[in-house]
């Protein structure tokens, strides 16, 4: 069971995608070309994370998206509860509703400490970091932002 979701990890690399504030802006469309994630689901994360202050959208001919805030001032933690919220990190391992400090179940303990490695590795971990994981679709995504390939 892995607290993180799908969609954050969509996020992550959308922001990674994207200029730093003031740069230029790159289109959900083109985003979503490059790492084969769908328009609409892009759109949707977008406006969450515009809302939440991590981009800077504009509509319109000369539109796009580019980031609120530097990549290093932006962590992984941050995107995750931006994204999906922060209930994981009070639930149940195994989804017991009675599961407390109180009525601990058989892996509380354990999940208690794990998670709390999980959250400070998140809190630590910032986008800029993340540069140097390979991601064919973020460096096209680049690539396309700097004019280093034609938008297809």
């Amino acid at each position: 069971m892995l607290p993180l979701s799908l969609t954050v990890g969509h996020a992550i690399r959308l922001l990674r995608c994207l200029d730093e504030p003031g740069g230029q802006r790159i289109l959900v469309e083109s985003v979503a070309a490059c790492t084969g994630i769908s328009k609409a689901y892009l759109g949707k994360i977008t406006h969450r994370l515009g809302r939440q202050g991590f981009v800077d959208s504009l509509r319109g001919h000369h539109g796009g998206v580019v980031l609120a805030r530097p990549l290093r001032e932006i962590t992984l933690e941050q995107v995750s509860a931006a994204v999906d919220g922060t209930e994981w990190r009070s639930r149940c391992l195994l989804g017991l509703l009675g599961c407390t400090d109180e009525t601990p179940c058989v892996l509380h303990a354990y999940w208690q400490k794990t998670r709390k490695e999980i959250f400070d590795q998140l809190a630590k971990v910032t986008l800029e970091d993340m540069s140097r994981h390979h991601d064919p679709g973020v460096e096209r995504c680049i690539a396309l932002r700097l004019g280093q390939v034609a938008d297809r």
